[in-house]
C-alpha cells in the first residue's frame, strides 16, 4: 500500500501540470480557431462583393439583352410588314397584269419614238468634221459601222419588254398569280 500512496503522491503533483498543459495546449488552438474564423469571415465576404459584382454585371447584361431583343422585334415587324407589303402589290400587279404591260409597253414605245423624232444635229459646213480614232483594234469595227449603238434608255427599254414579257410568260405557264 506504500507504492499506492507514492504513486497517488505522484500523481497529485504531476496532475496539476498535466492540467497547465493542457489548458496551455486549448488555448493554442483556442487562438488558432478564432485567426481560422477571422480568415473564413474574410473570405466569405470577398465571396459576397465578388456575387455582388457579378449580379450587378447580370443586370447590366439583361438591360443590353432587352434592348438587343426589342431592337431584333422591330426588325422582323419592319421585315413582315414590308414582306405583307410586297406580296399584295404583286398580286395586284398579277392579277392586273395586261393592263399594266400595255400602258408600260406604251409608254415605252412613245419615248422610243420621241428619240428617233429629235432632229439629228448637223455639223456646221465652215469646221471640217473631227475624224474619230479608235482607242484599240475592237473600236474599229463600232467606227466603221453604219448603226449608232443604242443609249443607255433604249437597253433600259429592251430589258424592262424582255423582264415583262417573261413575267407574263410565267404567269400564263403557272397559271397562279404571284404571291
Amino acid at each position: 500500500m506504500d507504492s499506492l500512496e507514492t504513486i497517488s503522491k505522484v500523481f497529485l503533483y504531476l496532475l496539476p501540470i498535466f492540467g497547465v498543459i493542457v489548458l496551455a495546449v486549448l488555448a493554442v488552438l483556442l487562438i488558432r480557431l478564432l485567426g481560422l474564423l477571422k480568415n473564413v469571415n474574410i473570405t466569405v465576404n470577398g465571396v459576397n462583393s465578388a456575387v455582388d459584382t457579378t449580379n450587378g454585371y447580370l443586370k447590366e447584361l439583361d438591360t443590353t439583352v432587352k434592348s438587343v431583343n426589342n431592337m431584333a422585334m422591330s426588325v422582323e415587324a419592319v421585315r413582315a410588314t414590308t414582306e405583307r407589303a410586297v406580296k399584295k402589290t404583286a398580286k395586284k400587279w398579277s392579277k392586273q397584269y395586261d393592263q399594266v404591260k400595255a400602258a408600260v409597253t406604251d409608254a415605252l414605245e412613245k419615248t422610243l419614238a420621241s428619240k428617233e423624232e429629235k432632229p439629228k444635229e448637223e455639223t456646221p459646213k465652215a469646221e471640217k468634221p473631227k475624224e474619230a480614232k479608235p482607242k484599240d483594234p475592237k473600236n474599229i469595227v463600232r467606227v466603221a459601222s453604219v448603226e449608232p449603238e443604242p443609249s443607255i434608255e433604249d437597253k433600259a427599254a429592251e430589258a424592262v419588254k424582255e423582264v415583262i414579257e417573261a413575267a407574263a410568260k410565267a404567269v400564263e405557264e403557272t397559271g397562279k398569280d404571284v404571291e
